[in-house]
């Protein structure tokens, strides 16, 4: 039988993993992550409970965190059993690390945890980088843009640093039942810190406008028009929309993640079609698709005088994807001297490839995407971070997902969401920064700096060698 102790612990596990997770389906609800950890780390401070119901309290956690998000997504058996795994382990040690750190209500100690947290979701996305930092908890954050412009400096970690810390120190006070001087004096620093630091990032002024489109279609178009290579298809999913777009002063228009299946049979006409419609409309394209011959998955960028300038290959594959992979290097065409980056569909829930166009101070990045429709909000909630953390808007078209034109402030400027309304076009005027951020020219500093934090504090009081809540 259990203890009412251990009951109790189990169902908080639950709780705070829900808390955690609901936010990733639904993107609004971002703040509930506020006080989602204090069900949990109420009970594994407080109480003194053996390392068996700790580690039992991490895995309902990691269950309540994960089961509804895999069951909504339909992700693959393998990789459902291999993300729920990875975050079992992540969460064991996030309520260990509570138990053993936050029995006694210290400010250093609550600094501690909240570095740790830091550092245990960065290796959950870094080890098994199945989906890159979608994998994040912090991941639906993205939907409170004006409230992270600091992740320009620290990156995502900061806002996981943030959440810990404060619910930290929370769960310190409500279990010593007292209010804590040095604790609350801490936390208004921290907050006052980043706060400083949030209005800072937001200051800096656009250098440039432009105006670009987005053309993405799905399964039923591509039924209805025929294959987008052919004369019928090519028409109606990409011609007629970059001659509205052009006709509407666009400079720019892209089209979905392997919109195009090009083989040595088609592809001299197939880039004849695309090189003559860019001169005809005095417009550049970045036009997605898949090399037969090389197995890739790429980009071709085409300026208005239709000329092919470069071509862009994939460098992140989603599981069970075959495509040799690119190099990652960053590939660019300049329009009116704004500098035009590229990257495709998965690449961008990697901060290696984004932060390269933030340090040469990329304007704008093109990325062509295919989703389908169980994973299409969840991959628009990470790809907002990038234009955060580096500073540049950002255009997608997609394939059965969703086509957005997205600030270099976070902010959705356009949308159409192709799994509901079919093919369409976005097109919109938007702003362009020339300005480098900390967090693309040092990279993740801020989980580098935490894992030191962490090392030095069990190295100094040998944290680890007996859990002081341990029975």
């Amino acid at each position: 039988m259990f203890t009412p102790k251990e009951i109790c612990c189990r169902v908080c596990g639950i709780l705070s993993g829900l808390l955690l997770g609901l936010p990733n389906l639904f993107g609004a609800l971002a703040p509930v992550q506020c006080f989602a950890l204090l069900p949990v780390l109420v009970c594994a401070a407080r109480w003194k409970l053996s390392r068996g119901v700790l580690i039992t309290a991490g895995t309902y956690m990691a269950l309540g965190y994960t089961l509804p998000q895999v069951i909504v997504l339909l992700l693959p058996l393998p990789i459902v059993v291999i993300l729920i795994l990875d975050y079992v382990i992540v969460m064991m040690v996030l309520v260990l690390a509570a138990s053993s750190l936050l029995s006694r209500p210290t400010v250093l100690r609550c600094f501690v945890f909240a570095a740790l947290v830091v550092v245990l979701d960065w290796a959950n996305f870094t080890a098994i980088p199945i989906w890159g930092t979608a994998q994040s908890i912090v991941r639906p954050w993205s939907s409170c843009r004006h409230l992270i412009a600091f992740t320009s400096v620290t990156g995502m970690g900061g806002i996981l640093f943030l959440l810990a810390f404060v619910q930290a120190a929370a769960v310190c006070m409500i279990n010593a039942g007292w209010i804590n001087k040095p604790m609350l004096k801490a936390v208004s620093v921290t907050l006052a810190v980043f706060a400083i630091v949030n209005v800072i990032s937001l200051t800096g002024k656009p250098v440039n406008t432009i105006k670009v489109a987005a053309v993405g279609w799905n399964e039923a178009a591509v039924e209805r028009f025929g294959d987008p290579e052919s004369g019928g298809g090519f028409e109606n999913l990409l011609a007629a929309p970059v001659r509205s777009a052009a006709a509407q002063g666009a400079k720019l228009v892209i089209s979905p993640e392997m919109g195009f299946y090009v083989d040595q049979f088609n592809r001299s006409v197939w880039i004849e079609m695309v090189t003559a419609l860019a001169l005809a409309n005095n417009v550049h394209l970045a036009v997605g698709y898949a090399d037969a011959p090389r197995n890739e998955n790429r980009m071709l960028l085409v300026d208005n005088s239709g000329r092919v300038v470069d071509e862009y290959t994939k460098r992140y594959l989603t599981p069970y994807e075959n495509f040799n992979k690119g190099d990652g290097q960053p590939r660019f065409i300049d329009i009116g001297g704004v500098k035009i980056g590229a990257m495709i569909c998965h690449d961008d829930n990697y901060t290696s490839i984004s932060r390269r166009y933030g340090r040469a101070k990329a304007g704008l990045i093109a990325v062509p995407t295919l989703d389908w429709k169980q994973i299409r909000f969840a991959h628009m909630q990470n790809c907002i971070h990038r234009t955060i953390e580096s500073r540049y808007a950002l255009v997608r078209a997609s394939y059965e997902g969703i086509s957005a034109v997205i600030s270099a402030r976070g902010k959705v400027i356009a949308s159409y969401d192709h799994v509901t309304d079919g093919h369409g076009m976005i097109i919109a005027d938007v702003q362009v920064y020339d300005q480098r951020t900390v967090f693309s020219i040092l990279g993740n500093w801020f989980v580098l700096a935490s894992g030191i934090f962490v090392a030095g504090y069990i190295i100094k009081s040998k944290w680890l060698t007996k859990p002081e809540n341990a029975v």
